[in-house]
């Protein structure tokens, strides 16, 4: 059965779906119109159906429905460039829950982020509410001294700062199979499109590292978050809505780069 549906009346001919096809799956056919190749290996990334521009094409394990459309303008690249170069590490929270509608968007979107062969292993924790979230950057704390934190971490959590998760109301960790190989760079790719989907909605974030580190040490700390088995905790994010406005873009080192 072919996992393509082609409207021959509707398809110009173009090859587009042909040639954006990752894995090759796809081939024009004598008369020029898109046909499956025999025993290749569709990865489900929706490429073809995404580029026609006449709608001609279909595939049947991915319903019309499925799909969202594109916005008809994106931003200029001034305003983009503000907005990712303005992005800050934001550590100082105002005392507000992150509303479950918010988080749900959020998280639609990190779904959505590029995957190694578009294999979409990620798997997502979110810990909801400030007291909850105080017990983990709590118990991240004992594991850190367990594995032998230096005293000055350990002095500012015990005079009462949260070095750890610094007093946010929201976590969202991300999380991969261990025995896969691109893991890491799939959480870290799928974090960043959450951190800058947050920016967008006037949310701070800021990356959970000391969370992170611990969660790959302390068995008590992955129990805490209830990671499932076989899986690792490989990125984390506190959220929630931020103290302070920016006003400025910092400046950082001079470019290094090298023209081959």
């Amino acid at each position: 059965m072919s996992r393509i549906t082609v409207d021959k009346s509707l398809c110009i001919q173009d090859g587009a779906c042909v040639e954006v096809c990752p894995p090759q799956s796809l081939a024009l056919d004598q008369e020029g119109f898109p046909e499956d190749v025999p025993n290749s290996a569709c990865i489900l990334c929706g490429h073809c159906v995404a580029v026609c521009s006449c709608d001609a094409l279909a595939h049947v394990e991915m319903p019309e429905e499925s799909f969202l459309p594109m916005a008809k303008e994106l931003p200029a690249p001034a305003l983009m460039d503000s907005f990712l170069m303005g992005r800050r590490s934001i550590r100082e929270f105002e005392d507000q829950p992150v509303g479950r509608q918010v988080l749900e968007a959020l998280l639609d979107v990190a779904r959505r982020a590029p995957t190694a062969t578009n294999s979409q292993k990620l798997h997502w924790i979110v810990v909801e509410g400030k007291a909850k979230v105080h017990a983990l950057a709590g118990e991240t704390v004992h594991g850190a001294r367990s594995a032998g934190a230096t005293p000055a971490f350990l002095k500012r959590w015990e005079d009462g700062y949260d070095v750890v998760l610094r007093g946010a109301s929201t976590v969202v960790a991300a999380c991969a199979p261990e025995d896969y190989g691109w893991r890491r760079e799939d959480c870290a790719i799928a974090l960043t499109f959450l951190e800058l989907a947050a920016e967008a909605r006037g949310l701070g974030a800021c990356w959970a590292g000391y969370l992170t580190r611990i969660a790959a040490l302390h068995k008590p700390l992955r129990k805490m978050l209830a990671v499932p088995d076989g899986f690792v905790v490989c990125g984390a994010l506190m959220l929630g809505k931020g103290k302070y406005s920016y006003q400025r873009i910092p400046p950082r080192k001079p470019l290094s780069v090298q023209w081959n």
